[in-house]
């Protein structure tokens, strides 16, 4: 799974739009905070190349990085955990209009 979206000329940081980028996420993980009624929080980073088959030689163009508490995201609809972090992330106001491929 992957995120398609537009990042806007003003919102590069190659000063160029791109559409239809391709998201993937890169990593995640999950920590715990005492200071919160949802104690478990998931850290998840997403990383974007200009083409929709990314190889070693592809430069990443974009880098974004979210967090969420646990419950919000296992409440997602998907088979995996991993499909629940895509639908969260596709929700958030950074990847309106994204679309997953």
């Amino acid at each position: 799974m992957a995120i398609q979206h537009n990042i806007t000329e003003d919102a590069s940081e190659f000063g160029i739009a791109f559409n239809n980028a391709y998201y993937r996420i890169h990593s995640f993980n999950m920590h715990r905070r005492s200071d919160v009624n949802n104690k478990f929080w998931v850290a998840i980073q997403i990383v974007a190349y200009a083409t929709s088959s990314p190889s070693d030689s592809t430069r990443e163009i974009d880098l974004k990085n979210f967090h969420g508490s646990l419950e919000d995201i296992e409440a997602k609809t998907g088979t995996t955990f991993l499909d629940k972090c895509y639908a969260w992330v596709m929700e958030q106001d950074d990847m309106a209009g994204s679309t997953a491929v």
